[in-house]
């Protein structure tokens, strides 16, 4: 199919390229691509729709501005991303559960730590010992520990991009 440009005016033209550029962007292909983007200390989620608006992104973000880790459920993905991760995840659900999940043990991973500190801040050399306690209490990990097992069990993202099939 050809188009002949010449009877469209500049304005007509430019109408049509925003009207193309937004169906590209905004289609959807039935699969879900959550795109974690840091550029310059900023962290944002994106949720896009399609595998050709994730490479947009990817492309804008290279590593120069900023890095992008996409987690997607298409298995067939042909995702170029130059800097960041591309996962594979079972759903939405997984993936919620999976971040919650994470989060959440490392939280009490570091709780635990500084409150181990504290209390055997008086076996440490002046220099090294705490200044203030720390904000968590035991009973908070505990707390925090009843709430990880609330989650469950979750499927972790496998990773897709080429690099780590090199070293397995």
């Amino acid at each position: 199919m050809e188009i002949d440009f010449i009877k469209y005016s500049v304005e007509e033209l430019r109408e049509l390229q925003n009207k193309i550029g937004n169906y590209l962007q905004n289609r959807e292909d039935g699969f879900i691509y959550i795109c974690e983007v840091r550029s310059y200390g900023s962290k944002w989620k994106n949720r896009l729709t399609n595998e050709l608006a994730v490479n947009d992104l990817c492309e804008d973000y290279n590593g120069q501005d900023g890095i992008v880790n996409v987690y997607t459920t298409n298995p067939d993905a042909k995702i170029t991303n130059y800097g960041g991760d591309i996962m594979l995840i079972k759903s939405k659900d997984e993936y919620d559960k999976w971040l919650l999940g994470t989060e959440l043990a490392n939280e009490i991973s570091t709780a635990e730590h500084r409150l181990k500190i504290w209390e055997e801040r008086h076996n440490m050399p002046y220099g090294m010992k705490p200044t203030f306690p720390p904000h968590y209490t035991k009973d908070d990990i505990s707390t925090m520990k009843k709430e990880l097992k609330k989650i469950g069990s979750y499927e972790k993202p496998i990773p897709m991009n080429k690099y780590f099939d090199d070293y397995e």
